[in-house]
């Protein structure tokens, strides 16, 4: 799971993956979820991600962003 301490500053894990913008820690936090089975790839690993940046964060996703 992505940690506090490197809170993103892009608005979705995937785009930034396929803009190749992550940092070796962004990514290596996407290649931990593909190392725990919760996605097969580095592009499932972020849409993963960014589901539960969605769910996590109850005031965007109440108001849908």
């Amino acid at each position: 799971m992505a940690r506090i301490d490197e809170r993103q500053e892009f608005s979705s894990w995937l785009l930034a993956l396929q803009a190749g913008v992550l940092t070796e820690i962004q990514l290596d936090t996407l290649q931990q979820l593909i190392d725990d089975g919760k996605a097969v790839d580095l592009e499932a690993a972020a849409r993963y991600l960014d589901w539960q940046d969605s769910v996590i964060d109850p005031t965007e996703h109440f108001y849908g962003h």
